[in-house]
């Protein structure tokens, strides 16, 4: 109960250094009537003092759900006996030995006016407004006491980690006050405390506050530190919650999007004509075929051959065909089409499906998430099923893998069947094309829109698209290096990850630089095999060197949570998001993309090696996952040991991988390729990239958006997890629908191609 007073003097101790301020600005009769016998306080005494008065309303409020239950009255009839007993309380004075010093000042106003105004400026529409609040408190008025209720409270758990007390956002915003003096409404705001006692038990707290709404962060933080009183604890910062107007950009993007959409409204009623057209004409033709005394195996036969098949290959117009690729129903069948190409690698499908899966569970525990019991999470991150989340970052390799496979198999193809040509500028073109203008509408909806998505301190705070000077949030990187994006390099500059705009585009950075430097390899390997496998080599050591030398260099950890503050672990920025670190799984998949090119359907391999070959890349792969089990019940890599995980643990997830990839495609997967090769995951895998794209700022977005902190339980978890892979994947398609598979089809019909590599 001491430690709950000492923090609320804080907070409650800015209304005691408004009175005299405002009394000096107002000289209408309702707010001195009210307020003329207060005086600032001189000390902590008799802040203290105060908090008798201030403390009286708490009691009551915490009764509403009990005298709600027990009475069944509405709020109003219940706050009308609140505002009863507090007027009665007020006129005995509490008895003599309750009233706060401050209140029992007698002073009188025009002694006490005339005395600030010599020392004191005419003070600001905030501090007025406060002083209202207020002597409004005093008086029992509903608004008032709903704002005070408004606070963050002491919660249970305080030792679990439970330091962010946000208080009732929406109660707070919806308060007002009306007159015809002053008029202002309720704004939450959050209050960052800092104990600088260094022996002290307790943390510092971060306490929802509810003002007038002519106050700023500024002003609240700069009131609260004016005045210092005997605690341990200062305000080292204020955020609260804004209101934007569209912005320039906003109504720029929205003026984007709904271009987009009546695009798609044309395409979509001009496919359902020509369907309808279609459908028509075929219909006409049989009935002429059934007039000639056709059979039914003839007009079969009929209806496959030269007159319906001309009529529906029948070419539109550019501008016909321009339309069609904005169809809803033509983009969104060839999404849900579940059949494969033949000679189609299916088994990839499934593993970029359930890669994705992992790291949708990997951001649901990491991304930024209020836990009011986080410091429980270290016994929990200490569990041997744990791992796989610890661990989620080996599945960004599995899609570099399966792009380094994908790129040299089907390359090596198109080579063969064109005598080893290829254009190599539309190689690049068409990777460029199909990745960057969907990229490119994620991150202007994300700079200019999500700001409006969602409400509260922290989510204002969050997505702030101006923040107060030196404060720099994901959206000002967006506006700073959007332009590193366009070109891929933003895993290289800006040099930190956190600072990049759309953080886990790291990814896509580094796919695109192995991309380009892929087809030096493929064509060695396709007319000069030996040189192609030295280059190959090559590159492999330089990872490996890398990663020692950096291992080394920066004295890097396996563990999770370093022990030392200051030491850095295996997935800091140093070797984590750099292209010469990260391309060891991207050689493996060409090592597999080459040899499956070159041999698959000849393979042929006892029940032994197959046995054997299941075992080892089992073995591998649970090693690379769970063989820091150890690290979190003090049984550490030695620092040799370190440098060799930190080399080969990627590497070796990736031969796990190439193992399971090459049983699957050369028939000895059994289950595991039905399980891969199923044809639902043929639909999810095309919606994979635009998952991938969204999902971060849909987990994002819903978890500062959330009104209080959120007890940590593995259920709770399981239903964040769920909610967001079927949100994730559901807002993929509809971005796939309306924007990549659009352009896609764009790109084939300007530059005429037929078929991609």
């Amino acid at each position: 109960m001491y430690f709950n007073m000492r923090l609320s003097v804080i907070l409650t101790y800015i209304f005691a250094s408004f009175y005299c301020n405002a009394q000096f600005h107002v000289n209408t009769g309702e707010f001195l009537s009210k307020s003329k016998h207060i005086q600032t306080p001189q000390n902590a005494e008799d802040v203290m003092d105060r908090m008798v008065y201030s403390t009286l309303l708490q009691p009551m409020l915490q009764s509403v759900e009990y005298q709600l239950r027990s009475h069944k009255l509405n709020q109003k009839e219940f706050f009308d006996e609140i505002k009863s007993a507090t007027k009665h309380q007020l006129s005995l004075g509490y008895a003599k030995n309750m009233t706060p010093k401050m209140l029992k000042a007698g002073h009188s106003t025009k002694d006490f006016k005339t005395g600030m105004s010599t020392t004191l400026e005419s003070p600001s529409q905030c501090i007025v407004d406060l002083g209202y609040f207020n002597s409004d408190l005093q008086a029992g008025d509903l608004y008032a006491l709903m704002m005070v209720d408004a606070y963050g409270k002491l919660p249970p758990g305080v030792f679990q980690g439970s330091i962010i007390w946000p208080g009732l956002y929406d109660q707070c915003q919806s308060q007002s006050k009306s007159s015809n003096v002053t008029n202002f409404e309720g704004k939450h705001c959050i209050v960052f405390l800092n104990n600088v006692n260094r022996n002290a038990s307790f943390p510092s707290p971060n306490i929802g506050i509810c003002v007038p709404n002519s106050c700023d962060a500024e002003q609240i933080t700069s009131l609260l530190n004016s005045r210092r009183i005997d605690t341990d604890f200062t305000v080292t910062n204020t955020i609260c919650t804004k209101v934007y107007e569209y912005s320039a950009a906003a109504i720029a993007c929205l003026t984007t999007l709904a271009l987009l959409c009546v695009m798609i409204i044309i395409g979509t009623i001009y496919d359902l004509a020509k369907r309808r057209k279609e459908s028509a004409a075929l219909i006409f033709i049989d009935d002429k075929n059934n007039e000639g005394d056709m059979n039914i195996a003839e007009t079969s036969m009929t209806s496959e051959t030269s007159p319906k098949k001309n009529l529906i290959t029948q070419n539109d117009s550019f501008f016909g065909q321009f339309i069609l690729c904005f169809s809803m129903i033509t983009n969104g069948s060839k999404i849900l089409k579940t059949k494969q190409r033949e000679g189609s690698l299916g088994a990839l499908n499934g593993i970029r499906v359930l890669s994705l899966f992992w790291v949708i569970l990997g951001h649901t525990y990491s991304s930024t998430i209020l836990f009011s019991n986080i410091l429980t999470l270290f016994d929990v991150i200490a569990r041997f099923s744990f791992q796989v989340i610890v661990n989620a970052t080996f599945s960004v390799d599995s899609f570099f893998f399966l792009s380094g496979l994908l790129v040299t198999y089907l390359t090596l193809n198109y080579m063969k069947k064109n005598n080893g040509r290829i254009n190599w500028v539309m190689f690049y073109v068409h990777r460029y094309l199909r990745l960057t203008p969907v990229y490119m509408l994620v991150i202007f909806i994300y700079t200019t829109l999500t700001p409006y998505f969602g409400t509260g301190s922290l989510y204002s705070y969050t997505f702030d698209p101006n923040p107060a000077p030196g404060v720099e949030n994901q959206l000002t990187y967006c506006q700073d290096y959007w332009w590193t994006n366009l070109l891929y390099i933003n895993n290289l500059y800006p040099s930190e990850l956190l600072r990049e705009c759309l953080a886990w585009g790291w990814y896509l950075a580094n796919d695109m630089q192995f991309f380009i430097i892929s087809p030096f390899i493929i064509y060695l390997l396709y007319h000069y095999f030996f040189a192609g496998v030295a280059a190959w080599c090559i590159l492999l050591l330089t990872c490996f060197s890398s990663l020692i030398g950096e291992s080394i260099k920066h004295d890097l950890t396996t563990e999770f949570i370093p022990e030392d503050p200051t030491q850095l672990n295996f997935i800091s920025d140093s070797i984590y998001v750099q292209p010469w670190s990260r391309i060891s799984p991207y050689l493996v998949g060409m090592a597999v993309g080459y040899i499956l090119y070159k041999y698959r359907g000849r393979i042929q391999m006892s029940i032994f090696m197959t046995i054997l070959g299941w075992v080892i890349a089992t073995v591998i792969g649970l090693a690379v996952v769970y063989g820091l089990y150890g690290n979190f019940h003090d049984n550490h890599l030695t620092k040799a040991g370190t440098v060799v995980y930190i080399t080969l643990c990627r590497f070796a997830w990736a031969v796990s991988l190439a193992w399971v990839v090459f049983a699957c495609t050369t028939g000895y997967g059994g289950p595991v390729n039905s399980l891969l090769s199923w044809s639902a995951w043929v639909p999810l895998a095309r919606i994979n990239y635009c998952a991938y794209l969204i999902h971060p700022i849909i987990i994002t977005v819903f978890y500062v958006s959330l009104p209080n902190m959120i007890y940590f339980t593995d259920f709770l978890m399981v239903h964040f997890y769920l909610s967001n892979l079927v949100l994730s994947y559901a807002c993929a398609f509809i971005l796939s629908v309306c924007a990549e598979a659009p352009f896609m089809a764009l790109e084939k019909l300007i530059l005429n191609r037929e078929k991609s590599v």
